[in-house]
């Protein structure tokens, strides 16, 4: 038997289809919304009860990432068998998270796709199928919200404080990390000692600061590091925010929040389920911001952290 891919609805829930219907089937589950499973925000592989790894990614919005998704299918494939389920986010309107689907479709390679009867997004364009199925009703907002609360309050028993030290960890998954750090003495030379963080990338120049630096400080720092804009971050705005701990090869071992980020010691403390000493080499950032008591406060839009 080959892989079944399954794709929903806003409206719809696999949850009784699942139990109906899986049997022992391995399942991999490429929603990070999905509150059925307690991997809120990553993307997992299942069998039976047993996780048998999972990915990072941040956010419950699969069209803020699709290059990480696309990322941890492949991951996640090689882990489950040749008969597994593949059930991915809720179909919603738009040309992006349309290809994307498709692409992840042709990735699976699925004897069969499911989807709800009365389907309301377009079929044509999959490898084979797809076959309408009768679906149970999603839950209403309210309750998929209480469901969540009660998963990040899970993850947040299990976590405890580490204090990662930045020089030496990569960071992905935020601007913050992605270019070439400036020295605090160049920073000083153009006015902006006040400024706790800067970096170059592609042109722009990030500055993370308490406040907006004078006009004329950042016409005069856009010149002397040759960039064509500014983007300027408050230092709080990393505080909440998901996060993974990974090793060199990008698997990851520990997830958790942000609480904040010591950029005058290039220090960050964070909340992990990860057992201490953690040897972290990657720092994944993701955009949902969750605080400590299991509250879901938004989502920072991409590449603006």
């Amino acid at each position: 038997m080959a892989r079944t891919l399954l794709i929903g609805s806003q409206e719809t829930t696999w949850r009784a289809w699942l139990k109906a219907n899986r049997k022992r089937r391995d399942l991999l589950v490429l929603d990070p919304a999905d509150p059925d499973h307690g991997h809120l925000g990553r993307l997992a592989a299942f069998r039976g009860g047993k996780v048998l790894g999972s990915c990072f990614y941040g956010s419950l919005d699969p069209s803020r990432a699709p290059h990480v998704l696309v990322a941890s299918l492949c991951r996640l494939l090689d882990l489950v068998a040749d008969d597994a389920l593949v059930q991915l986010f809720p179909m919603r309107g738009g040309p992006l998270l349309r290809h994307v689907v498709l692409l992840l479709a042709q990735l699976v390679e699925p004897a069969e796709i499911l989807v709800p009867a009365k389907a309301a997004f377009d079929l044509e364009g999959f490898p084979v199928g797809p076959h309408e199925v009768e679906l149970e009703a999603a839950f209403p907002d309210a309750v998929r919200s209480a469901q969540r609360k009660a998963n990040w309050l899970k993850l947040l028993e299990r976590c405890v404080e580490h204090q990662v030290e930045l020089r030496g960890v990569s960071i992905e998954g935020a601007r913050l990390g992605s270019g070439r750090a400036i020295k605090p003495e160049q920073l000083a030379k153009a006015g902006l000692q006040d400024v706790l963080h800067g970096e170059v990338s592609g042109g722009t120049l990030l500055l993370i600061s308490d406040e907006d630096p004078d006009d004329t400080l950042l016409a005069r720092a856009l010149d002397m590091f040759h960039c064509g804009r500014t983007h300027v971050v408050p230092p709080g705005s990393y505080n909440g925010l998901l996060c993974s701990f990974a090793r060199q090869s990008g698997e990851d071992f520990g997830t958790g929040m942000i609480q904040c980020i010591d950029f005058a010691s290039r220090t960050a403390r964070v909340l992990s389920d990860a057992v201490p000493p953690a040897p972290v080499r990657i720092l994944k950032l993701g955009g949902l911001r969750v605080d400590t008591a299991g509250r879901e406060m938004g989502e920072a839009r991409p590449w603006q952290i």
